[in-house]
């Protein structure tokens, strides 16, 4: 976030102490017992911005150009912002970078996420889920595949209704192997769509960085997927893997309360159970009670 004059509203570098544009002082005399924020170190200043590493309020003195923007001049002497191995692509290769990133964060996510950069190009997070959703689901898909191209061979032309066995078979098996295929790239719009939502329920919980922040955390709590090479694993196992690592990544990268954490990685998927499980029910109900009524 650009920081700006608090007279013409006009951006300026971070350490400038007098606006480029209207040449007025950037440091503004804080109120007794007005309610603007001032500066954590200079108490005397109003604040002109939040340092994105620490949340800190800071005054026009006390801010420089980081690599995220600016940040507070305590953040700025400190060791700068690490990286994930996500963010070395170019130097790790892709797939390379995307193995490293996941062990991190299965095996040492504290370790792994400390101190990195928070936000990223959501670009860069979609990349990392559809790689997730493809290991978890690629592996399982072939498998499914095999299965029922196996079975459909072993069934009797008598007990497939008439229809033909090699015609049943290739549709099914197609109709598997297009699933195999899709899946992933299924998965990662409603990863989209849910970090969406996610990024509502933490706003209202008073986080103030941006979606891609959200977005960054969404994408890396999916790196339990990485276990679906093991076929069946992931489609049943990864999901609550990754709602608690979610639950860590949002209180890591948006710097916020582990109440509003969990609020942001388990609300979506707790009310779309409960939706998915009331219409499934109300269609169970409405078939018995159907039945119910031919009987009589």
């Amino acid at each position: 976030m650009t920081p700006s004059c608090p007279s013409c509203q006009a951006p300026f570098t971070p350490g400038a102490e007098t606006c480029e544009r209207c040449g007025a002082s950037l440091l503004v005399a804080s109120a007794p017992g007005s309610a603007e924020p001032v500066c954590a170190v200079h108490p005397e200043w109003q604040s002109v911005a939040t340092c994105p590493r620490c949340g800190a309020f800071a005054c026009a003195r006390c801010l420089r150009q980081g690599p995220e923007g600016a940040i507070c001049v305590t953040c700025h002497e400190r060791e700068p912002l690490g990286q994930l191995p996500w963010d070395q692509r170019e130097q790790l290769g892709t797939l390379r970078a995307f193995w490293r990133t996941c062990y991190g964060l299965l095996m040492q996510p504290t370790n792994t996420l400390r101190g990195i950069n928070p936000d990223a190009p959501v670009s860069s997070s979609m990349t990392f889920v559809l790689l997730s959703a493809i290991a978890g689901f690629l592996t399982t898909g072939i498998v499914y595949t095999a299965i029922i191209g196996i079975v459909l061979g072993l069934v009797p032309q008598t007990d497939t209704g008439g229809a033909d066995p090699k015609t049943l078979k290739l549709w099914m098996t197609v109709g598997m192997a297009a699933w195999t295929v899709l899946m992933p790239f299924f998965s990662t719009g409603m990863t989209l769509a849910n970090a969406g939502l996610d990024h509502l329920i933490l706003r209202m919980g008073g986080v103030e960085r941006g979606f891609s922040v959200t977005m960054r955390a969404h994408a890396l709590s999916q790196a339990p997927y990485i276990v679906g090479v093991i076929p069946f694993v992931a489609v049943y196992a990864a999901p609550f893997w990754a709602m608690g690592l979610r639950a860590f990544a949002y209180r890591t990268l948006h710097r916020t309360s582990w109440g509003t954490a969990l609020a942001g990685a388990l609300l979506v998927p707790v009310l779309s159970c409960c939706l998915c499980g009331g219409v499934y029910g109300a269609f169970i109900f409405a078939a018995f009670k159907s039945g119910l009524g031919a009987q009589g």
